[in-house]
């Protein structure tokens, strides 16, 4: 179907859902997107040097998903995966984009298998995306902030794939936190010493408090917490003299045998910790924006992340998720767990938790779901519901499979992943060898378990290679010498 055929079909079906019985009966969706957040970047999950007051308050009073897994430990697959509910190994896109099959490593090493970009430069034309799913049954939809999923030229964008309006949107990883952040036409009305965050949130408000005959569906994509980092003036010194109060540490790096870059050992860069605080402020003052226009009790609200923290010191200013390993471009627990609360109107309560481990995938389904909208299972064929898990019940799923099949600057190498019950495999290509952990009892994945347990480690092996086998991913192959 076109994309022609497929707003013609829409404006037919947004004839029909228009009235105000639907606009009553359907919830309002907003969906807040944080870049490179980490899962301890958070007070509620063990953070003592950031202050995240408003985001640890929604923690308590929606529903925590303790093991929220990301597709991809990287942007562009992840975000690509939320949209069509898709495995990177299945819709192509498994690195940034546009990617590049360079060869990082430590000094002195060399490349050990081939590692070309991503089967796909964007997101297809042939998915119907979670906003077209909205926009087809009557939401008005709207995409703010980062897309980073194929050049715009190339893939038309968020209006192209479901969203009535945008605004502010960052092609790929160009921009800055303040004026002119890059690109002057983001927000023309800025003047010196506007920060982006700010004003993508005071955009934010201004939608979702308009007056509309329907129900709406906001993506509010934020740049924070990508590289470059930068805090307000204040918040910076606070965090300065926050920082001087520590004790002195033995060292601030270690370099993991799986990395060719040293992680960050502490939380104490007080440029994070600042913007992060603008962060946490802009969200809780969206969130108060919904109760003033008394939408907040007719509205679901997802807060998360598209992969895990930037833990490595090759650029500056990184965020630390010790004990967990790992961090962003990793395979590891640090590279893919990130915050997941929802908010579901007359069913999330105060302090409801799961350990469930879900995906970002499944936000598709689950959305659609709690919407009161109808599944598109050939479409978000790798997410299931997360609905089951607020009301009680079970989801049918017990196994979640990765693919960054790429040399990384972070420090990652290319590897796969798969996690089944309480165990979890990587496959490093570049090492030829796995990896086995119990994440439920070594959720820091200190001891592997390959040797001590080879049946499993083989049947676990066996099972991610006939997935990637199956939805046609690239396999990095040796080099020949």
């Amino acid at each position: 179907m076109s994309k022609f055929t497929f707003i013609y079909g829409v404006l037919l079906v947004s004839s029909v859902f228009t009235s105000p019985s639907f606009a009553e009966t359907h919830p309002n969706v907003l969906f807040i997107l944080i870049d490179d957040f980490g899962w301890k970047d958070v007070g509620y999950n063990g953070s003592t040097f950031y202050e995240t007051p408003r985001i640890d308050s929604f923690a308590k009073q929606w529903m925590r998903f303790d093991h929220c897994y990301t597709p991809s430990p990287m942007c562009s697959p992840t975000r690509v995966s939320i949209l069509t509910g898709k495995n990177p190994a299945r819709h192509g896109v498994t690195q940034w984009l546009a990617g590049r099959d360079t060869f990082y490593g430590r000094q002195g090493e060399t490349p050990r298998v081939y590692c070309p970009v991503p089967q796909s430069s964007g997101i297809n034309d042939s998915e119907m995306t979670i906003g077209e799913a909205f926009q087809e049954a009557g939401y008005q939809t709207a995409f703010y902030g980062k897309w980073h999923m194929g050049k715009l030229k190339a893939t038309g964008g968020p209006k192209n794939h479901g969203y009535d309006s945008q605004l502010a949107v960052i092609e790929e990883n160009r921009c800055r936190m303040f004026y002119p952040f890059g690109d002057k036409k983001y927000f023309p009305d800025a003047t010196p010493g506007d920060n982006f965050t700010d004003k993508l949130t005071d955009a934010a408000i201004d939608f979702v408090s308009a007056d509309r005959d329907q129900p709406f569906y906001l993506h509010l994509s934020h740049f924070a917490m990508h590289h470059p980092i930068a805090s307000k003036p204040e918040l910076r010194a606070k965090f300065e003299a926050k920082r001087e109060a520590l004790p002195p540490l033995e060292k601030d790096s270690e370099l993991d045998d799986y990395s060719h870059q040293p992680h960050r050992m502490r939380q104490d860069d007080p440029e994070y910790a600042g913007e992060l605080a603008t962060l946490d402020t802009n969200i809780g003052r969206l969130v108060d924006a919904l109760k003033a226009a008394g939408l907040y009790d007719n509205t679901i609200i997802v807060l998360t992340g598209d992969n895990g923290g930037r833990a490595t010191m090759n650029l500056s200013h990184s965020t630390s998720l010790q004990p967990i390993r790992g961090g962003k471009t990793f395979l590891f627990e640090g590279g893919l767990r990130t915050p997941l609360l929802i908010h579901w109107p007359d069913h999330t309560k105060p302090d409801m938790q799961s350990n469930v481990p879900v995906t970002s995938m499944d936000l598709y389904p689950t959305l659609l779901e709690m919407a009161g909208l109808p599944q598109k299972a050939e479409q978000h064929i790798d997410g299931v519901s997360l609905a089951p898990l607020v009301l009680g019940k079970q989801i049918q799923r017990d196994t979640l499979y990765w693919h960054f099949p790429h040399y990384q600057g972070e420090g990652a190498y290319p590897a796969s992943a798969i996690r089944k019950g309480n165990y979890k495999l990587v496959v490093n290509y570049h090492h030829n060898d796995v990896l086995l952990f119990d994440v439920l009892n070594d959720p820091n994945e200190k001891e592997n378990l390959a040797t001590a347990m080879p049946e499993k480690t083989e049947t676990l092996r066996n099972k991610l290679m006939r997935y990637l086998e199956e939805t046609g991913a690239h396999i990095p192959q040796p080099l020949t010498k």
